[in-house]
């Protein structure tokens, strides 16, 4: 699937960069052109960063919210469809840290067909939504400027999505992966073949490939 395509079909984007520390409620700058990126200068990382550089909370209150946002549990990911397919060329600019390990030791070119299976996903609870609501509504009161500033115009990730990678290539290349996905570290989880095909699976490893955003300007509970 064409990443357009991706995005017009799940409303979601595919993550930007190799971030294993990505969590909901990261933010994210969302350029006119080009895509999302998770850095960008004088950007704070996550939601709860920002109001606590702003001084709406103290230490305490910011460490107890980030471990309530990072203790939310994987649910299964509510599509009709259990595996996306994704291009194998479109794959290259995904930037998943799994598939940059591989492509330093095999060329992507070479997988007939690649997915993830089993999609899962943590998202944001009304619980949640409603604390970051409340919070951001006592900034614009106490502290517009920090919050036209530094967070108005940015994204919020609200969803996150993992699934396990599955990648089908032609057995003459078998070797050849095998060795790249020894030398690279990942494990494969399941292997099978069938006529000139193999098929490997690994799994994501807590390793989100794709997000739901919205405008903070626009969040509400």
């Amino acid at each position: 699937m064409e990443i357009r395509n991706f995005r017009r079909k799940y409303d979601l984007e595919l993550i930007p960069a190799s971030n294993e520390t990505i969590i909901l409620g990261s933010l994210v700058w969302n350029p006119l052109l080009g895509k999302p990126r998770l850095e960008h200068k004088g950007m704070s990382n996550h939601i709860f960063n920002a109001i606590y550089d702003a001084g709406l909370i103290d230490k305490n209150q910011w460490s107890e919210l980030l471990e309530k946002i990072k203790q939310t549990q994987t649910v299964q990911a509510s599509f009709a469809e259990r595996t996306i397919n994704i291009d194998s060329d479109q794959s290259l600019s995904m930037e998943h840290p799994q598939l940059e390990r591989l492509q330093g030791e095999f060329e992507i070119q070479k997988i007939r067909k690649f997915s993830f299976q089993d999609i899962s996903a943590r998202i944001m609870s009304n619980l949640m939504r409603l604390s970051i609501d409340d919070l951001l509504d006592e900034l614009k009161k106490e502290n517009w400027d920090s919050y036209d500033g530094k967070i108005r115009r940015l994204d919020m990730i609200t969803e996150l999505y993992y699934g396990n990678i599955q990648v089908i290539i032609e057995n003459k290349y078998a070797n050849e992966l095998e060795l790249a996905l020894k030398n690279s570290g990942i494990a494969v989880n399941q292997k099978s073949a069938m006529g000139r095909d193999v098929e490997y699976t690994f799994k994501h490893q807590e390793v989100p490939f794709a997000m739901r955003l919205e405008r903070v300007r626009h969040f509400n509970a």
